[in-house]
């Protein structure tokens, strides 16, 4: 049976193994890891894409 597609966010899945390799990851490093991805996305997203993105979330596209 297929899942119901919902409007708006998105989703994806993990094995075991793969939650299991980063909670092995310090805090602090999944901390660094994640600052360096937002400021990476905001650096290559044009304002238009952060809006179209925004409004993805929010589930209004």
């Amino acid at each position: 049976m297929a899942a119901e597609i919902k409007r708006g966010g998105y989703s994806y899945s993990v094995t075991n193994e793969q939650i299991k390799k980063w909670q092995a990851v310090p805090p602090e490093s999944r901390l660094e890891w994640l600052e360096e991805l937002n400021c990476f996305l905001h650096k290559a997203q044009s304002p238009k894409t952060r809006r179209i993105w925004q409004q993805f979330r929010r589930g209004e596209i």
